[in-house]
């Protein structure tokens, strides 16, 4: 559960905004987006990011709510949270690296036929989740949270909440992102965020380990003794 600490640092809130912002990649997002709603009315395509982007925002607040809930319920651990999270995290960074990654797998046809469909059709799903707010993602929240103070916790929250906006303001304006990046940019893009997402994943894991040390270096509980 969070503890009460000292109040978290700039660099802690700076942290976990760029890692949220890396595993979301919102400028990937918005290209795979700007192909998926070629041809639609502007409004239609301000309600597909909102609802977008309120569907990966929600998903991702669930996890940060409900985390330490189903740590208990299922048994897990915060220490083994954070070495499964590092290893999915570092899963989607590598697939992000080596062009792997499902948004750049997207083909001709699948686009062309989101475009045809209604936006509450593909706004929730694919976009909200998987794109966004996949295992990696949630992987990401979830790890984030464990071990915490209520400080850091909020910020953990205020962090989601400004990249569900930052999301937004990335979809709402696909088109253009699409038309400055191009093709290239785009890549760039992708693989300097695989990158980034890269270290999150094993700052995770490095976490883990001095965790895991320290846990293990800690004395055994005595045993009770019976008296009778």
């Amino acid at each position: 559960m969070p503890h009460l600490d000292p109040l978290p640092t700039w660099s802690f809130a700076l942290g976990a905004t760029m890692s949220l912002f890396s595993v979301l990649n919102p400028i990937s997002a918005a290209v795979v987006f700007a192909g998926s709603t070629a041809g639609m009315a502007s409004p239609d395509l301000r309600r597909s990011a909102r609802k977008a982007a309120l569907t990966a925002c929600a998903a991702m607040l669930a996890f940060a709510l409900v985390g330490q809930f189903i740590f208990s319920l299922f048994g897990f651990t915060a220490l083994a949270m954070r070495f499964v999270g590092g290893v999915l995290v570092l899963y989607r960074a590598i697939s992000m690296l080596y062009g792997d990654d499902p948004r750049e797998r997207s083909t001709e046809d699948e686009k062309a036929e989101a475009s045809r469909k209604l936006p509450e059709d593909f706004a929730i799903i694919p976009f909200g989740i998987p794109l966004l707010a996949g295992p990696g993602t949630l992987s990401t929240v979830m790890g984030m949270i464990a071990g915490l103070s209520w400080s850091e916790y909020g910020v953990v929250l205020a962090a989601i909440l400004l990249n569900g906006w930052i999301v937004y303001v990335f979809l709402r304006n696909a088109p253009l992102v699409f038309a400055k990046l191009g093709a290239i940019g785009t890549k760039v893009v992708n693989k300097l965020m695989g990158f980034i997402l890269a270290a999150v994943a094993m700052q995770f894991l490095i976490n883990g380990v001095k965790a895991l040390y320290i846990e293990m270096q800690q004395p055994a509980p005595a045993a009770i003794v019976s008296t009778k």
